[in-house]
């Protein structure tokens, strides 16, 4: 996690350099495996941040489909050169940075596994091209991206197109508060958890969250989380993460999370052992008054012990 850790210092370096404008686009497209020649579909979500007119930093989430034996998604932050910005009509970029992976992969064996969680790094390439409308925030986009795991193998190409909006450039703090490092909030959340094996079981699952600002662009958060009664996963613990955030409206947040998840004793397959591991988080509040805040959560548990889960949150808190 420590490459990723790095990009979202970088970011938050980014953000805390002024009110330069932010960009949030969503795109969908087609995938080839370049070893297999097969195609998949593909979804990313990007969040972008201007530092000057030529540069601008990113993170991102990409789906990159079901290839044969995988399923595999991942998180990036990347580092962007533009041709220009801002200006109706068109404008060119091209960015570099770190991509972490998490693949469902499919074991053809006679033994009593059926799939593993494979994670690793790899560095990601893109190009973009972007039509501004005229007198608009709202702009379309064209983007290229390589993903090359290390070791050469299962490299991806995907052509996506997207839609993103510009918001307006605000300072990006905590603008909802008087105080950032007071903020304080507590979050009941209930959802869906999925556990990232060949059937992708589900279960209902539950939270319970302590949020903290420890500076204008920086929260801390400690989490109960149960994980419900599915049979592959039977999971429960506590987590603690940093989050990046930044808002993007006076009353909207965004932010991305990753620390680590202690979990109770959980069968694995070689009994009931106690576990830690990673938790990476992506998600938005929305401060409906000075006090209440309703909250939305994507979190993927990277497990040691082929367990990796989607967990799917939703919830309203309660600021103090």
């Amino acid at each position: 996690m420590k490459r990723l850790t790095l990009g979202m210092a970088a970011l938050a370096a980014a953000v805390a350099a002024g009110a330069q404008a932010q960009e949030l686009t969503g795109y969908a497209g087609a995938l080839r495996v370049d070893e297999t020649r097969e195609t998949t579909f593909t979804g990313v979500v990007s969040y972008s941040q201007s530092v000057n007119q030529h540069v601008a930093a990113s993170l991102m989430y990409q789906n990159e489909g079901h290839p044969d034996d995988h399923h595999r998604d991942g998180v990036g932050a990347q580092a962007w050169l533009r041709s220009g910005y801002n200006q109706p009509g068109w404008s060119f970029a091209a960015g570099v940075g770190a991509y972490y992976y998490f693949d469902t992969t499919e074991l053809h064996s006679a033994g009593p596994a059926k799939y593993t969680n494979d994670h690793g790094w790899a560095p990601i390439g893109s190009l973009q091209a972007t039509y501004h409308l005229p007198d608009s925030r709202w702009y379309g986009q064209a983007m290229l991206n390589y993903i090359a795991p290390t070791g050469g193998k299962n490299a991806t190409t995907s052509l996506l197109l997207g839609v993103g909006y510009q918001f307006d450039g605000i300072r990006g703090d905590k603008l909802h508060i008087d105080d950032a490092n007071i903020d304080q909030a507590v979050t009941v959340m209930a959802g869906q958890g999925i556990t990232n094996s060949l059937d992708s079981e589900r279960s209902p699952i539950s939270a319970i969250e302590y949020r903290r600002a420890v500076g204008r662009y920086v929260d801390w958060t400690v989490t109960a989380i149960n994980e419900g009664d599915s049979p592959q996963s039977k999971r429960n613990g506590v987590a603690t993460q940093l989050w990046l955030i930044r808002s993007i409206t006076p009353k909207t947040e965004i932010g991305m999370g990753a620390g680590m998840y202690f979990n109770g004793k959980v069968p694995d397959g070689e009994g009931q052992r106690s576990h830690k591991a990673g938790l990476v988080s992506i998600g938005g509040r929305y401060h409906i008054t000075r006090r209440i805040a309703a909250q939305a959560l994507w979190n993927r548990v990277i497990s040691d012990y082929h367990r990796d889960a989607d967990l799917f949150l939703l919830g309203v808190g309660y600021s103090f």
